[in-house]
């Protein structure tokens, strides 16, 4: 498959997520509620430099870890790191959207956080989800997080003005996918350049019929604002597989 990120991009989601090294703590509380059993095998998507596992690793004593980003500068830095912290987690360079390596029903926990599955690109997003579903254990819980359409009144505004832009340049519309307003603190002046990697916010709503379509049953929901009382841009489901024999 093609690769999916500008240059531009790449070099804003280096920027933004390379030097971080603490999850936070709507995640801190999502994995400690639901990854309880640091025996299980982990896999964690769109990893970045490591973080989530990492503390998966240091903090709650998980041995069995699989991170993968489709970044390769990320996975190179995530690797430094691990040899640093003498750390036994497995790095891949790999796609979300197929996993080759990567065998079936091999994992008890998904970790698609930190709105991971919004930068995946509209036409791999549901391959992402049926090969999150494939590597999975029959058992397995998955967290996935995806920004949230209503969590900004003017989003649609946004939308409509996006594809407009898009018209006008000749590139295919992309409902309710974004590029980001703010780089690094600042207005992003270039929000209608064609470099401009767009992110999706989805509606709850959509997001159900999405999981369900790919075999996964929800347990739970939470929005940003549940678990901190103030407002945030994500939430996020809580499921396991939904056709389990």
């Amino acid at each position: 498959m093609s690769y999916p990120f500008s240059k531009s991009f790449e070099a804003h989601t280096l920027k933004n997520w390379a030097g971080r090294s603490k999850i936070n703590n709507v995640e801190r509380y999502l994995l400690s509620k639901y990854f309880e059993d640091n025996q299980a095998s982990v896999l964690d998507a769109g990893t970045g430099a490591g973080i989530l596992p990492f503390h998966l690793e240091q903090e709650r004593g998980f041995k069995n870890i699989t991170a993968f980003d489709i970044i390769p500068q990320m996975i190179e830095i995530a690797k430094s790191k691990a040899v640093q912290k003498q750390s036994n987690i497995n790095f891949l360079i790999s796609d979300a959207s197929d996993l080759k390596g990567i065998e079936s029903n091999q994992f008890g926990y998904l970790c698609y956080t930190q709105q991971i599955l919004s930068m995946v690109p509209k036409n791999r997003l549901k391959p992402a989800l049926q090969e999150a579903h494939r590597v999975g254990k029959k058992d397995c819980t998955l967290i996935a997080s995806f920004l949230d359409w209503n969590s900004r009144w003017y989003n649609p505004i946004l939308n409509f003005n996006t594809n407009a832009a898009r018209f006008i340049q000749g590139k295919p519309l992309q409902n309710k996918y974004l590029p980001e307003v703010n780089f690094n603190g600042k207005l992003n002046w270039k929000f209608y350049s064609k470099e401009q990697h767009p992110l999706l916010w989805a509606k709850k709503s959509e997001v159900i019929n999405l999981l369900h379509n790919c075999g996964f049953k929800i347990k739970s929901f939470y929005t940003e604002e549940d678990l901190t009382n103030k407002k945030g841009y994500a939430f996020y489901f809580v499921c396991t597989k939904d056709n389990v024999e």
